[in-house]
């Protein structure tokens, strides 16, 4: 479908006219574009039983017009507009970037006549459009920490806009267990939606990239980015010096400073940021998956959903001891230093191809679907105003 822009008349067909389920409209933190994340997935979900407008963050550019074509049935994704650029950055900036988005997203709906369900927010900076938009209900998504994400001198702009996003909800969740314990006192208290996969697409049945044939096993593979913020560089590199007979693969983007612990070791292999689409090609010929995420700091309330995609694959999976991950451990290995983990990968190499292991595995990662996430959230919102 072409883009269209608010400013001229809607085209019939934005909007089947026999199509009458109510809209959500998500304010994410992450672009449609980059559609492999928790609001992505949750965004088809609820689709089950409501049209939904999925609408990006503010650019660095200003943008004055609000862009939206339909991206999947039920799905439409808006390119938001900005007035101004620094937003993340200045308050004033942000309201007036929020009451912009709201005001023409308000003339959008009077051209389809439609009513307005639910506000999902998932991005806190989005909080001012509660008061501005005329939903039934509104949910606040916890992702993250966003405050985290920024430096010391622009987090209390970020820790306040968190602050107003969960007070203006009529629901909170949390994607970790971790979570509710580091956001803002809320009632009613946060719900945890934990993070899921889709074992389709990661199935242990599929291709193999060819390109890893020529590469020495046992294979050890890590698939995310390679940073300081979560990445426990410094562990992965004590446990290669210590198995120099394992090759560790390790895709995605990563860091100098990330990858700088790394340098030198021949049996560490980095392949740069790859299609998500690829992944589950390239993790199938790994005999081993491990998430090496620092512990007691700032990341360490996250539950990473490569877990799940590892398990779907039917992989053993060592990981560092994360609170969201600890319900896991009659499940996978959990170890936080260089001897424990070594020796955990050790053991996982031998038991790696019992199969009936495998399909435990792959019934675990099963159960924690975003098609059974999908069925928790539906349950969830049945209890919202209408």
């Amino acid at each position: 479908m072409a883009e269209q822009t608010i400013e001229r008349p809607a085209a019939p067909t934005v909007v089947a006219p026999a199509d009458d389920r109510d809209w959500v409209v998500i304010f994410s933190g992450t672009p449609w574009a980059n559609g492999a994340h928790r609001q992505h997935a949750l965004a088809r979900e609820l689709t089950v039983d409501h049209r939904v407008l999925f609408v990006d963050p503010a650019g660095h550019l200003p943008r004055w017009r609000v862009e939206i074509r339909q991206v999947a049935d039920g799905l439409w994704q808006c390119a938001g507009p900005a007035l101004l650029p620094l937003g993340r950055h200045l308050p004033p900036v942000n309201r007036a970037n929020r009451w912009l988005a709201a005001r023409l997203l308000r003339r959008w709906f009077r051209r389809q006549a439609a009513s307005l369900r639910l506000l999902w927010l998932d991005e806190d900076l989005a909080a001012p459009v509660a008061a501005r938009l005329d939903a039934s209900a509104v949910v606040y998504d916890a992702t993250d920490l966003d405050w985290t994400f920024t430096r010391r001198w622009n987090r209390g702009h970020l820790r306040r806009a968190l602050r107003s996003a969960v007070g203006a909800a009529d629901l909170v969740l949390a994607s970790s267990t971790a979570l509710p314990e580091r956001m803002p006192a809320s009632d009613p208290a946060p719900v945890v939606l934990a993070n899921g996969c889709d074992p389709e697409r990661f199935s242990p049945d599929g291709p193999v990239a060819p390109w890893l044939l020529g590469l020495r096993r046992p294979l050890i593979g890590y698939s995310g980015a390679v940073d300081t913020r979560a990445f426990d560089a410094e562990l992965v590199a004590a446990v290669a010096r210590a198995h120099p007979e394992w090759t560790f693969l390790l895709i995605g983007p990563s860091t100098r400073a990330g990858r700088a612990p790394l340098a030198g070791l021949s049996n560490v292999q980095l392949v740069d940021a790859v299609r998500f689409a690829d992944v589950p090609s390239i993790l199938r010929a790994c005999d081993v998956t491990i998430i090496p995420y620092r512990v007691g700091g700032l990341i360490d309330y996250v539950h990473p959903k490569k877990c799940y995609e590892y398990l779907a694959l039917g992989k053993p999976v060592v990981a560092t001891p994360l609170p969201a991950l600890r319900t896991l451990a009659d499940t996978i290995a959990l170890a936080a230093d260089p001897t424990s983990f070594g020796a955990a990968l050790a053991d996982a190499l031998e038991r790696a191809d019992a199969p009936d292991e495998a399909a435990r595995r792959r019934e675990v990662a099963a159960g924690n679907s975003w098609s059974a996430r999908g069925i928790q959230l539906r349950s969830l919102l049945a209890g919202l105003p209408r």
